[in-house]
């Protein structure tokens, strides 16, 4: 294992029992508990069965750990998350350092982030995050608000997409509640902004979040922004806030190399309780090179497959399989032919796909829609959300992803986007 790893997920526990090929291991909470019963217990059970010359039956329990007085065993890095309800902060539970594989790609930031933990409103504010799509930005934001509340869990931090600012200013202003809203982001001690290029040509949003960022700056908040591009890059954002956005460090995150998105893939499938052949494995990292969210959308989908064979081991002729399984004749569709066809499928008008409504059966074609245009057309996330009546990347992440875990655990979902490509495929 990784030395991150196994600080943080080994370190603090014990075997407290071995009797009759029944292991007991202790963990320093029920958090390390459970994680190690769902992603390493493969690992502890090999080990186990080695030492033991038996095949061993495995209990992880919430128990204290007794450190040995001659190999102490080193401090975990990160503590259990302190449960906050997500209506107060707005963070997603699953992006915390625990589950971030750290490489060559994001080592820096990752650093910076730990900096920050130590050390909110002092060192590195704001903090600004930039790059491409699908390479771990929001992730590692999410991780530092994640391990501040773990320190304090009376610690204010919000989190919000940029687009939700404007949106909210824009609501406050018309139920003149302006007041409210002020102090809604302004009294925290540590506000999360993802995709502040949103704001960008926006010149009251940008007043009002440059008061906003003041306010808290002078007052030793800690501020972390992220965007797809570096300040001085973003068209249309007022001067005085690039210069305050390059006021404190700025670092970029490149898409995984080789090696991290070994690791990554690894742990995707240990999380979905699936072991990886290390042939597959190679093929898998050698080939999705663009970004994690790419990675994450192959593995749903052969995932899906595991799951409907009812196979746990993934080798190299499933994923073989899958990599050929968009069909040649669905990647040569055009896009608006591929619209049309899912149009006709859902029994809709085309217009009515791309368009505002937002009844039940329109939005799943339209999420499915642009999961195919994703998937098999490989179309950039802008692209899919212009040709989707005008979308944000957001709401197109949104959709495939739901479309994506539909896949890996809805059969029927399966058997509905089979024959949706199957007749695209006769169409053309």
């Amino acid at each position: 294992m990784a030395p991150a790893v196994y600080q943080t997920f080994v370190a603090n526990t014990q075997l407290i029992k071995l009797d009759n090929s029944q292991a007991t291991i202790g963990c320093s909470n029920e958090y390390l508990a459970d994680l190690n019963r769902r992603r390493y217990h493969q690992l502890f059970k090999s080990a186990l069965d080695h030492q033991s010359q038996q095949t061993c039956i495995l209990e992880f329990i919430t128990s204290p750990v007794i450190s040995s007085t001659s190999t102490p065993s080193p401090a975990p890095l990160f503590d259990a998350p302190t449960f906050v309800p997500a209506t107060k902060t707005n963070l997603h539970p699953k992006y915390t350092f625990a589950n971030l594989i750290v490489g060559n790609s994001n080592n820096f930031a990752f650093a910076a982030a730990q900096g920050i933990v130590n050390n909110p409103g002092t060192i590195y504010n704001p903090f600004f995050i930039w790059g491409g799509v699908g390479v771990g930005k929001t992730h590692l934001m999410q991780a530092v608000g994640h391990e501040l509340l773990t320190k304090n869990n009376q610690f204010k931090i919000r989190y919000f997409p940029a687009e939700t600012f404007g949106n909210e200013l824009i609501s406050a202003l018309k139920s003149k509640t302006i007041n409210q809203f002020k102090d809604k982001y302004r009294s925290v001690d540590c506000i999360l902004v993802d995709d502040i290029q949103f704001i960008a040509g926006k010149e009251y949003i940008q007043e009002e979040f440059f008061h906003t960022f003041n306010a808290l700056h002078l007052n030793g908040k800690q501020i972390i922004l992220t965007s797809d591009r570096k300040p001085s890059d973003i068209s249309g954002l007022a001067d005085r806030l690039v210069s305050r956005f390059l006021g404190g460090l700025t670092v970029d995150i490149q898409p995984p190399d080789l090696e991290m998105r070994h690791a990554i893939i690894r742990q995707k499938f240990e999380d979905r309780g699936l072991t990886i052949d290390s042939p597959a494995l190679s093929y898998m990292a050698e080939n999705l090179t663009s970004n994690i969210r790419d990675i994450e959308g192959k593995i749903q989908e052969i995932s899906a497959k595991c799951l409907s064979q009812k196979i746990s081991r993934v080798t190299p002729e499933i994923v073989g399989l899958m990599s050929s399984s968009s069909s040649p004749d669905v990647a040569q569709a055009t896009p608006r032919h591929l619209i049309s066809v899912c149009a006709k499928f859902f029994d809709i008008k085309t217009g009515d796909l791309c368009g505002p409504a937002r009844s039940k059966n329109l939005v799943t074609a339209r999420h499915i829609t642009a999961y195919l245009l994703l998937s098999e057309l490989k179309l950039p996330l802008q692209d899919v959300g212009r040709l989707l009546g005008g979308r944000d990347h957001t709401s197109i992440i949104h959709a495939r992803d739901k479309i994506a875990h539909d896949l890996s655990t809805n059969p029927q979902s399966q058997e509905l986007v089979h024959r949706l490509k199957a007749q695209i495929s006769s169409s053309l």
